[in-house]
């Protein structure tokens, strides 16, 4: 049986088939079928198997009782921000309030935000809101979750997310007996059951989460700058979160620009320089195998010097590695309104890319992102309909 890696590489050199032009490729015809329900499983769960990572994710926080800053800022004199979907009958934003978790307390962390004077090349004082977004000649639109809305080939992904939001089996039973002990609030339905031999691993992680909770209490204590945050506190924790995948990594995007070509188009009655938009903060990259990365080149070598890249941007360290997941991190001062824009703008750039790499009309690929305000994380999923981009958003 082919291992995860390999049929993950299998997967995305298929998939970029679907781009090559006639021009380009030298077999006409042969590019073969992408079917979205092939996508290879990620490996399994069973502890007994692969290392989870759901301990890794962030400390649970407890259930809210006050009406949240992402609530607060959704629901303004503005208006619902989803106001905007599809009419199709009733429907609501999955909030999920996670049980009290350990660490408990976890200080705020700080935006990516234009504060930083070293930032402000790439990061100007232009804010992208969802007015901005519906000018877009492919509009995006950010709609309440509801599974109906994601393609079938992600509803499993989803089912397991949706589980862990709610606290279930995602710290490992190792360090139980030292979260007794430091007095941290606890249910039994968080933690799973591993090898013994896992125990040594799950401890010194434990570690490390501590060692990054300190961090960001100094960070905060002393009102530090956004690049002092980046390299103490989400660096730190997005590798320790991707460390059992070696396939996967993190950059810091701040300064990747969107690159000319790739800019969403406008309405021709509307007009907005996107070029002055500020960037987003981190982009998860998938490293590709030898042989993918190979066709990659055949594919961005050929083209102009400002469309050489995989991704919507020339930014040397995301040029040639697909970036599959996007974050932006905002303080719940800030706007939420922002946020979304900025997220919006990149990924309708990517879109506008990835419909100038070919003539394929497969619908591109959905692609995950995420926002964070405070302890409150959103994830999303950028969806193709063909005239929009919807992204249904899930509290959790």
């Amino acid at each position: 049986m082919s291992s995860y890696a390999s049929q993950l590489s299998g997967y995305i050199d298929g998939w970029l088939s679907t781009f090559i032009d006639d021009k380009i490729s030298d077999r006409k015809g042969e590019a073969p079928i992408l079917n979205w329900n092939d996508m290879p499983t990620p490996p399994s769960s069973d502890p007994a198997k692969s290392t989870p990572t759901r301990s890794r994710r962030g400390s649970p926080k407890r259930p809210r009782q006050d009406v949240s800053p992402i609530d607060a800022d959704a629901y303004n004199a503005q208006g619902n921000p989803f106001d905007d979907q599809t009419p199709t009958g009733p429907s609501r934003t999955l909030q999920m309030s996670i049980p009290s978790r350990p660490f408990s307390n976890p200080p705020t962390l700080p935006p990516s935000s234009s504060a930083s004077g070293a930032s402000n090349y790439s990061r100007s004082s232009s804010p992208v809101k969802r007015s901005t977004l519906e000018l877009l000649q492919k509009p995006v639109r950010f709609i309440p979750m509801k599974k109906s809305h994601l393609p079938k080939h992600i509803h499993k992904t989803y089912d397991t997310i949706f589980s862990t939001a709610h606290g279930n089996n995602f710290i490992p039973n190792a360090v139980r007996e030292e979260l007794k002990d430091s007095d941290e609030d606890i249910l039994p339905q968080w933690f799973f059951e591993h090898p013994a031999s896992k125990t040594p691993e799950y401890n010194n992680e434990l570690v490390a989460l501590r060692e990054i909770q300190d961090a960001a209490i100094s960070r905060q204590t002393q009102s530090a700058s956004e690049s002092a945050w980046n390299v103490d506190v989400h660096g730190p924790l997005l590798k320790l979160a991707l460390k059992p995948f070696p396939s996967l990594k993190r950059e810091i995007i701040t300064h990747a620009n969107i690159s000319k070509p790739f800019v969403p188009e406008v309405r021709t009655d509307s007009y907005y320089n996107m070029t002055k938009s500020k960037m987003i903060d981190w982009g998860v990259t998938v490293s590709p195998s030898e042989a993918t990365a190979q066709h990659i080149s055949k594919i961005v070598d050929n083209l102009p010097h400002n469309k050489r890249s995989i991704n919507q941007t020339i930014y040397g360290p995301v040029k040639n590695n697909p970036i599959a997941v996007s974050i932006e991190i905002k303080l719940a001062s800030e706007s939420l309104e922002e946020a979304r824009g900025q997220l919006g703008l990149w990924i309708a750039a990517w879109h506008r890319g990835m419909s100038l790499l070919g003539k394929s009309e497969e619908e591109i690929i959905t692609v995950p992102l995420v926002m964070v305000m405070e302890h409150e994380w959103k994830l999303m999923f950028a969806v193709d309909r063909g005239d929009a981009i919807v992204s249904p958003v899930l509290i959790m």
